[in-house]
């Protein structure tokens, strides 16, 4: 389920950057910054240094928990939390301690409600401040920059829903009309989409015309275009400190020099299927048991994969047709010294399309028991045009996903001690023509007992539906869906965007 992109001739100090990363996840310079030279590379080398954004501040992306659970349909003003469990890369730079509160409130919210005035959910975030463990306050600017493995878009604080009515099995809908005439009468039988068609040729009587009707409300279910985060959601927040601030750092602890000159010797690279490298590398070493490894990743609030079955298949393919979550989609089954995974594990959030997983392998060191694993993050679904079906394609630079396993572990209080050990070879430069960019350092948990459960979160209070203001709401952006975008019309006009987009001097493919 992986797809491998050959990245760009980016330096790992673009990690500073702020990006969207429901917009896009291919890193790259344009041609029109490449001609600043060194000059650009020295900044922005600096900006990953130090951490520094703004002169006199401080700023790095942060992963902030939600404890208070938020939705379009919340009133405006109310007043939610969220925990810092880590920064979103651990390497070399400061960051606010671990359990610090973000505060804020919601400056707009918008529902779709029956859809008459809106397609899509919308929710505003507005960041107040910063609050150190001890209760201290911190001056400090928060900006939004994603809700991790989220099917919604982000935009400076804003969140806008997906467009619901133009979910992936829309080809059902009958968009291959002509624009004519007839456009006005035919968008009330979209509802029906293709039974558009059987309506009006085969089954022209109103009882086959309900039958057509019900048949396609029951098959296929419209997603729900609301925006819902319920508490335990991860936010990707910018957060400017300033530089009078003081932050304090959480070094890796040294790893005893026969483990790590043990850890540095292993092989790093994982192969897929076909046995061409894959972007996935051995960068993460748990020492503790089968049962700790398992324990830990259920305590963070990670899940299992089952094995690729027509099942599970067919789960998850129903999964991306609804815009929704499935926590137990296989994984590949990639190999690593000719072996599979023994372990695999995974977190999602609302789509299928976007994942963090990890695959674990055992390993034999002397009275100690090891498990190296390989960590990535799904951010998308494409085509796979040699194997002619569905792929998930990864974020190329995989260090993030180690800092997020390190993260949820330290956070349910499942790592006694974790060290660092360098590994000079495993580097993959962003020009070295790896499918992955990394440092090449290998992190080592050691795993102890898990903290107590964390403590029940607050419902995310919904309002009540019922099944007639639903249908009145499916029928409503359906057609406005039909009307608007579902013609030939639309679809050339995309068609030139597209092209002008890939003749713009800024496009990164």
């Amino acid at each position: 389920m992986h797809s491998y992109r050959r990245p760009h001739a980016v330096p790992q100090p673009a990690l500073c950057s702020q990006r969207n990363r429901a917009s896009s996840v291919d890193v790259a310079l344009t041609r029109r910054h490449c001609r600043a030279g060194l000059l650009c590379l020295g900044l922005v080398a600096a900006c990953a240094h130090t951490g520094f954004g703004v002169p006199g501040e401080r700023s790095q992306t942060m992963v902030v928990r939600l404890l208070t659970p938020i939705a379009s349909y919340s009133p405006a003003g109310t007043h939610f939390e969220g925990k810092v469990i880590g920064p979103e890369s651990r390497e070399g730079v400061d960051f606010l301690p671990h359990g610090s509160i973000v505060s804020g409130k919601l400056h707009k919210t918008g529902s779709v409600r029956l859809g008459l005035s809106r397609e899509r959910a919308l929710l505003e975030l507005e960041f107040d401040g910063c609050k150190l463990p001890d209760g201290t306050s911190v001056g400090c600017e928060v900006s939004l920059e994603a809700v991790d493995n989220a099917r919604e878009r982000v935009t400076e604080n804003r969140i806008d829903g997906v467009l619901a009515a133009s979910h992936p099995y829309g080809w059902l809908s009958s968009f291959w009309y002509h624009p004519g005439i007839s456009l006005a009468p035919r968008s009330t039988i979209v509802l029906t989409g293709a039974g558009g068609v059987i309506y009006t040729h085969i089954a022209p009587t109103p009882l086959g015309a309900a039958i057509v009707l019900a048949s396609r409300l029951v098959l296929f279910r419209m997603p729900d275009p609301e925006i819902e985060l319920p508490a335990g959601t991860d936010l990707l927040a910018r957060v400017r400190l300033p530089r009078a601030f003081t932050p304090t750092s959480e070094p890796h602890a040294p790893v005893r020099p026969g483990l790590a000159q043990w850890v540095a010797g292993q092989p790093e690279d994982v192969y897929l299927p076909d046995k061409r490298l894959a972007g996935d590398l051995i960068h993460l070493v748990f020492v503790g048991s089968r049962e700790q490894v398992q324990h830990a990743f259920q305590a963070a609030g990670w899940t299992t994969s089952d094995p690729l079955t027509r099942r599970s298949f067919a789960r998850m393919y129903s999964a991306y047709l609804n815009m929704k979550a499935d926590p137990n989609a296989p994984v590949a089954p990639l190999t690593y010294r000719g072996n599979t995974a023994a372990l695999t594990f995974q977190k999602t959030y609302n789509t299928v399309a976007k994942r963090h997983h990890i695959r674990i392998w055992p390993a034999s060191f002397p009275e100690t028991h090891l498990w190296l694993a390989a960590a990535t993050h799904d951010v998308a679904i494409t085509i796979d045009r040699k194997r002619m079906g569905l792929t998930h394609r990864i974020d190329p630079l995989i260090d993030r996903e180690r800092s997020t396993v390190v993260n949820d572990l330290s956070n349910a209080g499942c790592v006694a001690e974790s060290g660092l050990v360098e590994r000079p070879k495993a580097v993959r430069p962003p020009e070295g023509g790896k499918p992955s960019i990394t440092d090449g350092n290998a992190v080592v948990l050691f795993l102890g007992e898990c903290s107590s459960s964390q403590p029940s979160s607050p419902e995310l209070p919904k309002p009540e539906h019922y099944r007639a203001t639903l249908a009145v709401r499916r029928f409503v952006l359906e057609d406005r869906q039909y009307l608007l975008r579902d013609n030939a019309i639309y679809w050339v006009y995309r068609a030139g965007c597209s092209l002008r987009a890939k003749k713009s001097p800024a496009e990164s493919d």
